[in-house]
């Protein structure tokens, strides 16, 4: 090894240098100014000679003493000696060793600052831009990613700040984002304190101990510091600032401006407004009985530092306001709970934590990390789990569920303070395991009583009644003694209840309907099924069959099935084909007496002497049956199944649709083109069953447009 600690060698561009630590690939040496250069070993073998050799122990002991800033090489000396050189063997370290973490563990003191320089593990973390922080957020993000940092993958789903989840799948509106190499988005639009808590939290989060992180920064007001840079300097060389460090703020003088921040600025200090700060200077002179001589720059950095910067104001938070948000905190999670959700635990104590200067959610986040750094924190509460919101929710109703059988939507918020109310519901609705019994009130199938016995007789019945004939209705199934053991409950949840139990893991639940698993029949099909197994029923046993089979009430499914497999005869009542007889081509022909053009609407048939007999008395519902299904020339349309004779019979050589048959009345008819108007139009000739569609606007576009074709 040609060089040693302490040697003083000679460099043909910086002169004297001295060599302070040899490195099996480099070797670390001290301008005359007392700045560490670090140079690749092969290029130091020839570019160095050595003048003499010192006691290297003496050389650091004086450069510690030193500070490594009594005879800083100025920004502009450094500058023009970059110029002047070819820096290709070259890495600038800068003046760090009285730089410490604080900047990283106590991010209020980055108010008013510009970043300068990051080194995480040794390593130097380079922004695309300097003095921003928040590139320097991006950095660092895209140093983790490239290292494959297997704490980043939980990212996509928590936050490392207030409420919002880091890794952002899409650019948010009205938001300052950047955008990443994983094709995943962060918010960048924060102030300085906010970006190095980020930064803080990230860094605890990837695994980094944060003695091994090294920021630092400069006030913004100040000259920045100029970088070396040349064009041939490799790509693997990082020049990076000579820097003076900023000065830590005086905790103590900190703890004083803070008094006058509560005191005076309740409502949050305005950080850039002049007439404030003229104002802050005269109350802390009223307070302290002498005038703040700081500079108005370092003055502004000082308040910032005093509390928690939130749109554009300093908020000062008492130490007794943190007390007590700590005590509700430890008091609530003594109870066993384990989640508290940041936004009702803001609405339910909105009023004084406003009043105490936590003025919005995401202020209280950021104190709530403070005061609880070991618990964990999701994008929408914390607490001792970091489950999904899903499990979270379901977990904490269940802790507090207690013997009951029956609870409320109210008895749960009430035992369930923290949790905001529509977060409960949804867990109720959505989780199948908690059974709806009434309006807002629900059990469980833990609290459900049905023996083993029970469970395969009604197993068994399921997959005899789909082997036979596809489906089977919960209804129709063996419950035994199951409903009369579990009174509390409403006959719908003990259904449920039964097939979440028994069903659950091979059948399909439909309304009513189980069947085997991606089997379900629709309950149409079911219905037109059933219409093919009778000869006469009224309107009224369709609507009582399919409310049993499906435990709702929807008039067109049973409407629809009768009018696709029976005969409607009448307003109420419908026959199997076998109990009329149509002559199509008679009945065609009397039909066409009618319908001139293409179509006619249904109501417009006023008198059926030309049609001939059928078995069944001819009125506009037996027509309409005709037509939709027995007519070889005519086929019959309407906005939607209905009991009023509204829709249009229309000739099979037409290939119009609905909306372009009601158009093209409209167009052809004397009536203004207004909402009102073609609505009523439309309503009382037959057309529609309402005097509103949806589609008015569509109609009215159109049949302009025809007119002027017209014209």
């Amino acid at each position: 090894m040609p060089f040693k600690n302490g040697d003083i060698v000679s460099h043909i561009r910086f002169g004297k240098l001295t060599i302070m630590e040899v490195l099996p690939d480099k070797v670390i040496a001290l301008t005359k100014y007392g700045d560490p250069i670090t140079m690749k070993l092969e290029s130091a073998l020839s570019s160095l000679r050595i003048i003499e050799s010192s006691n290297s122990q003496t050389l650091e002991s004086s450069y510690i003493k030193n500070g490594g800033k009594d005879d800083l090489l100025s920004d502009s000396s450094i500058a023009s000696l970059a110029s002047e050189s070819q820096l290709d063997d070259l890495e600038y370290q800068g003046s760090t060793p009285s730089i410490e973490t604080g900047y990283i563990t106590r991010p209020e003191l980055c108010a008013q600052t510009r970043s300068l320089t990051c080194t995480i593990n040794g390593q130097a973390v380079v922004p695309s831009e300097q003095n921003y922080w928040s590139q320097l957020l991006v950095a660092i993000t895209e140093r983790f990613i490239a290292e494959g940092n297997p704490g980043l993958e939980s990212l996509n789903s928590k936050p490392l700040y207030g409420s919002k989840v880091f890794f952002l799948p899409t650019k948010e509106n009205f938001e300052t984002c950047s955008l990443l190499s994983n094709g995943k988005w962060i918010n960048t639009n924060y102030n300085p304190q906010a970006v190095v808590t980020i930064i803080r939290n990230l860094c605890q989060h990837c695994g980094v101990d944060l003695e091994d992180v090294i920021i630092t920064n400069e006030l913004k007001f100040d000259k920045p510091s100029q970088s070396m840079q040349t064009n041939t300097r490799p790509a693997n060389v990082v020049a990076s600032r000579i820097i003076r460090p900023q000065p830590a703020l005086d905790p103590e003088v900190i703890e004083k401006l803070a008094d006058v921040l509560l005191a005076h600025f309740a409502n949050g200090y305005r950080l850039n407004s002049p007439i404030e700060l003229a104002r802050f200077r005269s109350f802390a002179a009223e307070d302290f009985g002498e005038e703040i001589v700081l500079p108005h720059e370092e003055l502004k950095r000082y308040i910032s530092a005093c509390g928690t910067t939130y749109d554009g104001k300093v908020y000062a938070v008492s130490a007794e306001t943190k007390e007590r948000i700590k005590e509700l905190v430890d008091e609530y999670f003594s109870d066993g709970a384990q989640a508290i959700f940041f936004a009702e635990f803001y609405a339910k104590n909105e009023n004084w934590l406003f009043e105490a200067s936590v003025v919005s959610e995401d202020m209280l986040i950021d104190i709530l990390r403070r005061l609880f750094p070991n618990l964990s924190f999701t994008q929408t509460y914390f607490g001792y789990t970091d489950a999904s919101v899903f499990s979270a929710l379901e977990s904490e109703i269940l802790r507090v569920w207690g013997d009951d059988i029956l609870l409320t939507y109210e008895h749960l918020a009430e035992r369930l303070r923290y949790i905001p109310l529509e977060r409960i519901k949804y867990a109720l609705g959505q989780n199948g395991d908690f059974i709806w019994s009434s309006v807002e009130t629900f059990s469980h199938v833990s609290r459900i009583e049905i023996t083993d016995e029970e469970r395969q007789v009604v197993r068994e019945a399921a997959v005899r009644e789909c082997n036979a004939r596809g489906y089977a209705s919960i209804t129709d199934l063996p419950f035994g003694e199951i409903e009369e053991r579990n009174y509390e409950l409403s006959i719908t949840a003990v259904h449920n209840a039964v097939y979440r139990i028994c069903l659950s893991d091979k059948f399909d639940k439909k309304g009513k309907i189980v069947a085997r698993k991606g089997d379900v029949p629709d309950a149409l099909t079911i219905m037109k099924k059933y219409c093919r197994t009778i000869d006469k029923c009224s309107l009224d046993d369709l609507l009582t069959h399919e409310k049993e089979l499906t435990g709702k009430v929807r008039r067109w499914i049973p409407m629809e099935a009768g009018n696709t497999v029976l005969v409607r005869i009448d307003k109420d009542a419908y026959v199997a084909d076998r109990y009329v007889h149509f002559n199509a081509d008679v009945i065609d022909e009397a039909i066409g007496l009618f319908v001139k053009g293409d179509y006619l609407p249904l109501k417009s048939f006023t008198t059926f002497w030309a049609f001939p007999g059928c078995g069944q008395t001819w009125n506009l519902f037996l027509l309409e049956s005709y037509c939709r299904r027995f007519s070889r020339k005519f086929r019959f349309d309407t906005p939607s199944v209905n009991s009023r004779n509204a829709g249009v019979v229309i000739r099979k050589s037409c290939g119009m649709v609905y909306t372009e048959i009601m158009t093209d009345a409209v167009a052809n008819a004397d009536v203004p083109l207004k909402d009102t108007a073609v609505g009523k139009f439309l309503y009382e000739s037959g057309y529609t069953g309402r005097s509103t569609t949806a589609k008015v606007n569509e109609i009215i576009d159109k049949a302009k447009a025809i007119r002027e074709r017209m014209d």
